[in-house]
């Protein structure tokens, strides 16, 4: 289990957990998920490399689709394999399912939000 508190997050309501020195799991926040409703297919590609700001891959829910947006220059690693038979994990835990492991530099995301900045940006 993933503590919040160890998390960053994107205003684009995605959210890091560092597993080592340049890895970080990669997920999208309960606030996305509540939006989006219950997910139903994510589309990330492994090795991919993509730049800060730009789509990651993109999530799909019952009610709409939206892009995955990479909250640092990036490259996929890894993918959960949980996503291509129970995704429906991130509705029930979405700060426990990762979408993806990426590899960035420790400096790409010391501009990231710490849980209360999120908190208070989604509260606004």
């Amino acid at each position: 289990m993933f503590s919040i508190e160890e998390m960053q997050f994107s205003k684009e309501h995605i959210w890091l957990k560092k597993i080592q020195s340049n890895e970080y799991y990669l997920g999208i926040t309960d606030f996305a998920q509540d939006l989006l409703g219950d997910i139903v297919f994510a589309d990330i590609k492994l090795n991919q490399k993509t730049t800060s700001g730009s789509a990651l891959g993109f999530i799909e829910s019952v009610k709409t689709s939206s892009d995955i947006i990479s909250p640092a220059d990036a490259e996929v690693i890894e993918i959960n394999p949980l996503l291509s038979k129970s995704i429906e994990q991130i509705n029930e835990k979405p700060y426990e399912t990762w979408l993806c492991k990426i590899t960035t530099s420790d400096s790409d995301v010391i501009n990231l939000l710490s849980h209360e900045e999120y908190q208070a940006l989604i509260k606004d």
